[in-house]
Parts: C-alpha cells; structure tokens; sequence
C-alpha cells in the first residue's frame, strides 16, 4: 500500500500482509468513498465477465497538493475470470533491453530496460538520494529506492530493486530523465511485497523503461505543486503481476499508470500488460473527478484490466492506433468519455504474438468515439 504522504496513492487503507515469495523474478489511500465499478463488457469483444456492477462516483473535487494527501477509497470489485493466455514466469534475470522494437512492432522485455550483458558499474546496497543539480546517474543498481531531489537529473541504463520518486515534500523536481531504467524485484523474488508505484510523478520523461512484476507502474500526480509539469513515457514496457492469493485477502487494484491529479501525460508505443493482476483497474487509467489533465495517448500495446484504457479525465488531445489484445480485458477494452478527446482513430483490438512483439491480427475497430 502507499505510503500517506505519497500522491495519490492505492485506492485502499489496508496495510499489506507480508507475502511469501519463493519463485524466481521473471521478465519481470481516503478522501472520499467512491466505489471502484465496472459496467458489463460492450460489443467491442471482450472476455465474458462476472456480473458486473454499476459504474463509479467520482469524488467531488479534485486532489490536494500537498503529497500527505490521501485518494479516494476505491472499494472492491468483482475479480476478473482467468485467461487462458496468462505469460509464464521465467528466467530469474530480466532479460536485457536496449534494442528496437520500433513499430510495426511494439516493445518487449528484450528491448527495454539495461542492456543486453549488462553489468552495473556501481551497486548502492539501499536507497539512493539524488539532492545536485544536473546530476548524471549511470549504469547503477540500486537495491532501495531512488529519491530525486534535484532538478535536470538524468538516470540511464540503471536497475532499482525499490521504486523512483520525484515528489518530495511539496515539490516536483524535475525536469526528470529516465533512458533504459528498469524497476523490478530482486533475484529470488518473483513478485513485489509492495504496493508502491514503480516510477513517479511529474515532470519526468521514461524512455524504453522496464517494469517487471509491480502491482503498480507508472503514477502521475502532483497537481498544485512547485514545478508540475507534463510526463512522456514512450517506447517501454511494462508487465504488472499480483501474488497469489492477495486479491482474495487486500484487492490491490493496479495500474499500469494512473492519473491522480496528474499532469497532461503523453503515451506513445508501449506495452502494458496486466494480464498476471486478476484484481486489476487499467493499464491506462486517468479518471474524472481527480484533478488530471489529459494528454495524448497513441500507439500503445495493452492487454488485461477490467477495461483496458480508462479515459474520463481529459482532455486528450488524441487517442490515436492503441491496439488491445483480444480477450484480456474482462469487461470489454475501452471506458472513454468522447466529449474529452479531440482525435480519436486506429483504435483496434488484435491478436498478438508475445514473443515477437508484433501483431497477428486486426479482429475489430474501437469505434466508441468514431
């Protein structure tokens, strides 16, 4: 679970039951009492789900600045059936990135993330606070978290084994680059015992990151404070993952990035799968009613969540070629709310070969918006 102070953090106050995790890693708060919902799946070709509730209450106002604020409550929702193409675990090492998976093709593991035969030059055993101006950090892991205190710092071919922030206290600092960083668990770890987001929160580019295994990926927040600025994350790969179990006993309801007073995000060419999170809310979910600011979103791979892409908190200024893979959402693949996106076409669901990265087969345009 979040931390209080963090913005906007899980949509649950549970503290978090330490899980036992003995497989390998692989390629891998309230203020307000709104109820996390989800509608039955529409025409568009979706997995049959559960009987679906109605949708959600948004809070009435959006987030306060300050990071010890705490989110809405988002309560729990029905659990999403189980898919018949679940990827595997696998090797204990994240495989190495740093090539091209440039459309047609989308990125994978392989791609992202450190290089290939990578080796760190320096290990810093805990966290690492970055508090110079302009500092370049290099080919580091990093068995803690990484705290950005600075402005125009720059992370690049770096491996975290905890989370990257860059809200402190009050203050974004930024503006943050981030070039072939990868979060994911420690060898021997298959899964995060934390309900943190991975990379956060404003102000910051990520460019061919990696998540493995988190609950949460990328989190947008910050709204109202000094040095709020727009997020790009493109060409990057993230796979969310749920333990056994801990669905039944906390619902963590992930994301791959969520918008909670967040800046106007840019989305272009990844991947995000959520297709190991059973509990999950979206790959891509920036609500109404919290204080974000849209953004464009274009190009992006997703699979899994309840809906796929989650759009109400505009505006969008396109939403453009998102592919979403058939049958892995539960409730059908897009929740939009038109009147907030100016451009809207390409938008499709496909069959896909995971190990390729590329697209099988266009089966059905996304015609919700045109």
């Amino acid at each position: 679970m979040n931390d209080p102070r963090t913005p906007g953090g899980h949509r649950r106050r549970r503290r978090w039951i330490p899980i036992a995790v003995v497989a390998a890693a692989v390629l891998a708060a309230s203020a307000g009492a709104a109820a996390y919902r989800l509608r039955p799946a529409s025409s568009t070709g979706a997995a049959p789900p559960p009987t679906a509730p109605t949708a959600s209450t948004p809070p009435a106002s959006a987030p306060p600045a300050s990071p010890r604020s705490t989110p809405p409550s988002l309560g729990p929702a029905p659990a999403v059936p189980p898919l018949s193409a679940k990827p595997a675990p696998s090797s204990p090492a994240p495989a190495g990135g740093g090539g091209s998976c440039a459309l047609p093709a989308y990125p994978t593991p392989a791609c992202t993330g450190v290089p290939a035969g990578w080796t760190p030059r320096k290990t810093v055993d805990g966290d690492l606070k970055i508090t110079k101006a302009g500092t370049v950090i290099e080919d580091h892991l990093v068995t803690g978290s990484i705290t950005v205190q600075a402005d125009n710092v720059t992370i690049r071919n770096t491996r975290v084994y905890g989370k990257v922030d860059n809200f402190i206290g009050d203050r974004i600092y930024g503006p943050l680059t981030m070039i072939g960083l990868e979060a994911v668990n420690p060898p021997g770890q298959e899964f995060t015992t934390s309900g943190e987001y991975a990379i956060g929160t404003a102000s910051f580019t990520c460019r061919r990151c990696k998540i493995v295994n988190r609950i949460e990926g990328f989190r947008a927040g910050g709204s109202g404070s000094a040095n709020f600025g727009p997020i790009l994350i493109e060409d990057s790969f993230v796979q969310l993952a749920v333990p056994p179990g801990l669905c039944a006993s906390e619902d963590p309801h992930g994301d791959g990035i969520q918008g909670y007073g967040g800046p106007p995000i840019t989305l272009r060419h990844n991947t995000i799968d959520q297709r190991l999170d059973d509990c999950p809310t979206a790959p891509v979910f920036i609500p109404a009613g919290q204080g974000n600011n849209g953004g464009a979103i274009d190009d992006n791979l997703l699979a899994g969540g309840g809906y796929s892409l989650r759009l109400t908190g505009g505006p969008f200024t396109s939403v453009t070629g998102n592919k979403i893979v058939q049958g892995t959402p539960a409730y059908g693949p897009v929740e939009v709310t038109c009147g907030e996106i100016d451009e809207w076409s390409g938008n499709a669901l496909v069959t896909y070969d995971w190990a390729t990265g590329r697209i099988k087969k266009e089966v059905k345009k996304i015609t919700e918006c045109g």
